[in-house]
């Protein structure tokens, strides 16, 4: 795989995911020294995905950023502006610190939120499939993001406030392979965490089909 990517990049020269600047074709992290320097790590270890005063299906979630300033505007071209190679240094990022935090070797499968069939023909991707397919090589557990289905289209969170959020995701979401989640711990990786109200839709569904943990994985957060 180390291979494969230094030849990449010798074709496609590496460019910084912050600000563009081009890079050394055998660079592992797609982000130069000075972007890396003001990076607004997110300082939580666990964060709730549920508000204080519910209760939460999901068994916490990770984050490698703060929703804001650079990070911000990195996600943005990831999701809109057809940048998809992003996904490569935020799955590194990623595994690296889920290493740092918790035992990898406690996790069954990993998997993404779906994207509606639509949205992502739209865009030519899932961005967080992008991600748990990256993660899943690099810390050597299973991709099963086809056990869980995305049953109809929804508005764009974003555009919502968090009650309308709840409403928005409830019944969206469906085990279609229940044998593959049942009994198993579950690394679910989306590309923003919010209110939360996605990635506890998710997370009811799965446990409501077997699953005994579930585990969030985000690039970034608005929440502490």
């Amino acid at each position: 795989m180390k291979l494969f990517e230094s030849i990449l990049n010798l074709i496609y020269p590496p460019k910084c995911i912050f600000c563009q600047q081009l890079l050394d074709y055998s660079a592992v992290l797609h982000i130069c020294s000075p972007c890396y320097t003001k990076l607004p790590f997110s300082e939580s270890a666990i964060i709730r995905t549920s508000q204080e005063d519910e209760e939460s299906c999901c068994d916490g979630a990770m984050s490698i950023f703060d929703y804001t300033g650079m990070v911000k505007e990195s996600l943005i071209r990831f999701k809109f502006y057809n940048k998809p190679g992003y996904y490569r240094t935020y799955a590194r990022l990623i595994a690296d610190k889920l290493g740092k935090l918790t035992d990898i070797k406690g996790y069954d499968i990993v998997m993404s939120v779906p994207l509606h069939k639509h949205k992502e023909f739209i865009r030519g991707y899932n961005q967080a499939y992008l991600i748990s397919k990256a993660l899943s090589r690099f810390v050597k557990i299973r991709e099963c993001s086809g056990a869980l289905k995305r049953e109809r289209y929804t508005e764009s969170q974003s555009l919502l406030d968090r009650q309308r959020r709840n409403q928005n995701v409830k019944g969206a979401f469906s085990v279609r392979l229940p044998k593959k989640v049942k009994g198993k711990s579950i690394l679910l990786v989306d590309d923003i965490l919010t209110t939360g109200s996605t990635l506890e839709e998710c997370s009811r569904v799965l446990k409501q089909a077997g699953a005994v943990k579930v585990f969030a994985v985000v690039v970034a957060t608005g929440r502490k």
